[in-house]
């Protein structure tokens, strides 16, 4: 992958999330022999130059070596940490990826990448059976008015946020067809289920 390519894009983490229903930090759920977030980690070091992790308690991510950015706003979910990521951001567009998804795939993460070229659109996102897939995404800076305003107004769905800007959904079809494996937007939000896949893996 050449220079140009890595650079345009930053790569963003949310791990700011108080991982209620799992009941341990999902970040560092094993999964083979890496925690989640360093699979993620592993994979977004071949596709963007810069790396950041959104998260407020920067204790627990100081040894992963990369720049942890607070959010702006404390307490406002999802929004709130792509939104200060997106501050931080050194380049026009951004990456966002919630560190529940071990299963990460850089083949999507390139195609979905090769969108953003066209400058066309605020954000990239994946539309699954379950609907949009906003925290496996692109972002552009053009989001950050939006989205501060959102914030300012205690409107901190996602699926509000989307109808307010500008999307270009990549259905799950034109994943399927182009051979990408849509697993990669899988979260485990509860025990159980990281029990199930973990044995899957064994």
């Amino acid at each position: 992958m050449n220079k140009w390519e890595m650079c345009k894009v930053t790569g963003i983490i949310l791990a700011g999330g108080k991982s209620t229903r799992m009941g341990t930090n999902k970040a560092f759920l094993a999964y083979g022999n890496k925690s989640f977030i360093e699979i993620q980690i592993d994979i977004l070091r071949h596709i963007f130059r810069e790396i950041i992790i959104s998260a407020n308690d920067f204790s627990l991510y100081e040894h992963l070596q990369l720049p942890i950015v607070p959010d702006v706003m404390p307490g406002k979910g999802p929004l709130g940490g792509i939104c200060a990521g997106l501050i931080h951001s050194k380049y026009s567009y951004a990456f966002v990826i919630a560190c529940d998804m071990p299963f990460i795939n850089k083949e999507v993460i390139v195609y979905m990448k090769e969108l953003v070229k066209g400058d066309n659109y605020d954000v990239i996102v994946p539309h699954t059976v379950r609907g949009p897939e906003p925290l496996h995404a692109f972002y552009s800076k053009n989001c950050i008015q939006t989205m501060q305003r959102c914030l300012e107004e205690e409107d901190l769905r996602m699926s509000d946020f989307l109808q307010k800007v500008n999307v270009r959904h990549v259905n799950e079809e034109e994943l399927i067809k182009s051979g990408k494996d849509i697993k990669s937007f899988i979260n485990l939000n509860t025990y159980r289920e990281y029990e199930d896949y973990r044995s899957e893996c064994n």
